[in-house]
């Protein structure tokens, strides 16, 4: 199999030398591909397949918004899966977009499971609620998390490395009338 052109595009803008303006060619200027730009692309023929399905016969193709959410692939069909059932299926790019904010607002934890499911739930609540990652930490006091949140900050999933993230935890446990297990 072949990577997608996102996921080369993506492994390249790692390189420090990559130009970030156009490059004359020929006297042609050359503009550097956006990721962007090609998620758009990659968003519009995910709908067009789906026109086609009938006549697929194989695995669908790649995607490379993987380096911008970073979400696990067990996850990511099963969190397919998920919002399916909440009805957030028109809403599938809010939930990845989403998914890289709360694993944010979390502290950037190690994703497996179930720390990608608690990372997973947070981010439907996110566009359920129609909430950014601000909204969550300033609002964490008020807001009715899901309890697989609530549980990872109190510690019953164990501690991450960087540590939990504040004041989100203390106002989460506040709310929650819990103590952290240490």
């Amino acid at each position: 199999s072949q990577p997608s052109l996102g996921a080369l595009l993506s492994s390249l803008l790692q390189l420090e030398s990559v130009p970030k303006e156009p490059v004359m060619a020929a006297g042609v200027p050359i503009h550097p591909i956006s990721p962007e730009k090609l998620m758009e692309l990659h968003d519009y023929w995910d709908t067009m397949r789906g026109h086609y399905a009938p006549f697929e016969q194989g695995a669908r193709s790649t995607a490379s918004d993987v380096f911008m959410h970073e979400m696990p692939g067990g996850q990511y069909t099963n969190l397919f899966f998920q919002s399916q059932s909440l009805g957030l299926a028109k809403q599938w790019k809010e939930v990845k977009k989403s998914y890289a904010s709360a694993n944010k607002v979390l502290g950037d934890i190690v994703k497996v499971t179930p720390s990608s499911k608690v990372v997973g739930d947070l981010a439907q609540f996110m566009v359920a609620n129609k909430l950014d990652g601000a909204d969550v930490e300033n609002k964490a006091d008020e807001l009715n998390l899901p309890n697989s949140v609530v549980e990872f900050l109190q510690g019953q999933l164990g501690q991450p490395a960087g540590g939990f993230p504040e004041p989100l935890r203390t106002k989460v446990l506040l709310k929650a009338g819990l103590k952290p297990i240490n």
